[in-house]
């Protein structure tokens, strides 16, 4: 059994690249499973494996660093339920020091079923251009400070998303980085593209490394750049007798990012997972690539829908949750009903590895 470690910032697009590669692997004939995770207990990228027939686990309230004897549990799981060659294990996008604490870990505790660990970091394209080109990133200092240290660690570092830039765009990108991590194995990538996958897939095959190098992390500044943080989580259910609860869903979406636009609010990622009529979609939105969410130009009569929010956002979580409630607040007023399950608003607490071998 092998397992691709997947880190990278909020918004950076680990799970596409995920999903993606599960299928490439899938039409290999190659058994596959994930493990989600993340600081909150009802995740969109978990619905968004299950939509697509992935064998999945989670790790939820906190990453796998803080909570490794749950990823252990986890994979086990996976293994005696579906026995994948290929299990991919996605961190939380605030997290970093993942080579110390769940790599080298997860090699020495499991080297008897686990035949190899790769790590793989991604950023964001757009974002790493601004940043190579002295613009800064959009993020505080302690924030910001997590946002390089992934990078440094980055036994692949998977710069996503090429799709979005221009060819003069991406040439000078590929120029900078080239420059600035020259040394380390970088891959372009378009996550939607099954031949980009691929190519990331074949390249995590072909890693032969037996030492995977640990870095320097300062834990006060990296608590502080989560703590920077705000997570809110909840399920919105619409219900309507003229069949408008699905408008009001996809409204509540186009409020809420149009009022995140308006306060300026920096964006790690934000993600909806919709239904209604026995449909399901996934909606995300991130730091590079933010705009107010339009609402489809159709949208089916139904007289319920459900939203599952996960909002990764730089602000006080109490703020974060005000603007909910003073949508919701707003909507119900026009006499929709609207009700709010599973509420939950806070800042990541301060990072306490169960295991850190720096050797």
């Amino acid at each position: 059994m092998r397992v691709h470690l997947v880190g990278g910032f909020l918004g950076s697009g680990k799970t596409t690249a995920i999903s993606n590669g599960c299928a490439v692997l899938a039409d290999k004939g190659i058994k596959n499973g994930v493990v989600t995770n993340d600081q909150g207990n009802y995740l969109v990228d978990s619905r968004f494996m299950a939509l697509n027939n992935i064998p999945s686990a989670e790790v939820k309230g906190g990453c796998f660093c803080c909570n490794y004897d749950q990823l252990n549990g986890q994979i086990n799981e996976l293994k005696e339920k579906y026995n994948p060659e290929v299990i991919f294990a996605e961190t939380v996008g605030s997290c970093t020091d993942l080579v110390a604490t769940v790599l080298k870990p997860l090699i020495k505790y499991r080297k008897n079923d686990i035949e190899k660990v790769t790590f793989s970091s991604f950023v964001d394209s757009g974002i790493l251009l601004a940043y190579l080109k002295g613009k800064g990133l959009p993020f505080g200092y302690e924030t910001n400070y997590i946002w390089e240290k992934q990078i440094e660690e980055a036994e692949i570092l998977i710069v996503n998303k090429v799709d979005l830039l221009g060819s003069k765009e991406l040439d000078e990108l590929k120029n900078l980085a080239g420059l600035k991590y020259m040394g380390k194995i970088m891959l372009f990538q378009n996550s939607l593209d099954a031949i980009s996958v691929n190519e990331w897939i074949e390249n995590l095959d072909k890693i032969t490394k037996e030492e995977h190098k640990s870095i320097e992390v300062d834990y006060n500044i990296y608590g502080a750049g989560e703590a920077n943080l705000a997570w809110l989580d909840e399920e919105i259910e619409f219900i309507s007798a003229n069949g408008s609860a699905a408008r009001s869903a996809y409204q509540f979406i186009n409020l809420f990012s149009g009022e995140i636009i308006k306060r300026n609010l920096p964006v790690g990622h934000l993600k909806f997972f919709a239904g209604y009529n026995k449909k399901s979609e996934k909606i995300s939105a991130t730091a590079s690539t933010f705009k107010s969410i339009d609402m489809p130009a159709e949208i089916e009569d139904s007289d319920s829908a459900t939203i599952l929010l996960n909002a990764r956002i730089q602000v006080n979580p109490d703020e974060l949750r005000q603007m909910v409630m003073d949508i919701i607040a707003e909507m119900k007023k026009e006499g929709m009903e609207i009700n709010e399950y599973n509420v939950a608003y806070f800042q990541p607490s301060f990072p306490n590895p169960t295991h850190r071998i720096e050797n």
